[in-house]
């Protein structure tokens, strides 16, 4: 028996795309989202970002002939591991479904779960 509980009320997508976090004095951090839901997202980031410390996050979706900017996300690190963190969200993404028709030509699925690649 699988003594693992899900704590996610969301849907996650797999996703690799820039994120760029702003702390209180404005400082810019730039990671690489790896998974993102309505309410948080694990990015890929070198910096030791502090849990309980909120940023503002903005979101790049980059295309063949435009960009896209998801911005104004306020988010809490609630883990720090040594390549990762995970933020939650102070109020769930409205803009999340724009990631299921981004390259839609892309869609993957696997386990269940979306994947959008670049291959």
């Amino acid at each position: 028996m699988n003594s693992f509980t899900e704590k996610r009320d969301t849907t996650r997508l797999l996703i690799e795309t820039e994120v760029i976090l702003l702390d209180q004095k404005q400082e810019k951090i730039i990671g690489k989202i790896l998974n993102l839901s309505a309410s948080g997202a694990l990015i890929a980031i070198e910096d030791d970002l502090t849990i309980g410390r909120k940023y503002d996050v903005s979101i790049k979706l980059q295309g063949d002939t435009s960009n896209l900017f998801i911005e104004n996300l306020v988010a809490t690190v609630v883990r720090n591991e040594p390549c990762c963190v995970a933020v939650k969200f102070s109020d769930p993404m409205e803009w999340l479904t724009i990631f299921y028709i981004y390259k839609q030509k892309l869609k993957v699925f696997k386990n269940g779960q979306l994947i959008i690649t670049d291959e």
